[in-house]
């Protein structure tokens, strides 16, 4: 409760912050996951499909330069641990630096933090004996992508992230989510 709270929170200052200076914009973002867990052969990671959905916040440096932080829930995870799905729910928040290449067009990268919500482990062994109740609540990593701008409103990307941590303790099991995105801008 103490997450939904504080990303309510985060969420209406992105927004107070929008309106209040000249150049911020605030936008809503929603898309598609295609996600997995990076890691030993033996587990037959495979992918699994998921969604993002959040806010976003454009804060331009200059014509070319512009940073993107955002906060959105991500369902992410693998789709094939011994024929068994697994679910973990994030609050992402990357904060991605974007570069316009060539009109509407931008490339960018940037860290991204992610706060584990939920699980399905719960203690499961998943058939192997082993079990993987203990998971990292907390996920570094990098992501990298491009977008479209395709009017004032409406923008479009595709992105990659790979997490730098185990998702699963003990496990080799970092995240890996490419995403493809809609945002539109109030």
């Amino acid at each position: 409760m103490k997450k939904l709270l504080f990303v309510t929170v985060l969420l209406s200052l992105m927004a107070y912050k929008s309106k209040a200076q000249d150049g911020m914009r605030f936008g809503a973002k929603a898309g598609l996951n295609v996600s997995s867990l990076g890691g030993d052969a033996v587990y037959s990671y495979d992918a699994k499909l998921g969604f993002h959905a959040g806010g976003v916040l454009e804060i331009p440096f200059s014509d070319k330069i512009i940073i993107q932080p955002e906060a959105l829930i991500s369902l992410q995870g693998s789709g094939g641990f011994f024929q068994d799905d697994l679910n973990f729910v994030y609050l992402s928040i990357p904060v991605v630096a974007k570069y316009n290449v060539w009109d509407a067009l931008y490339i960018e990268a940037g860290p991204q933090v992610g706060l584990l919500l939920s699980n399905n482990l719960d203690g499961n062994t998943f058939g192997t004996g082993q079990n993987f109740d203990e998971t990292n609540g907390l996920d570094l990593g990098l992501t990298v992508g491009a977008g479209y701008r395709l009017n004032e409103n409406f923008y479009f990307q595709a992105r990659f992230a790979a997490g730098f941590i185990n998702a699963i303790e003990d496990v080799t099991s970092k995240n890996r989510v490419f995403q493809v995105s809609a945002v539109y801008f109030f």
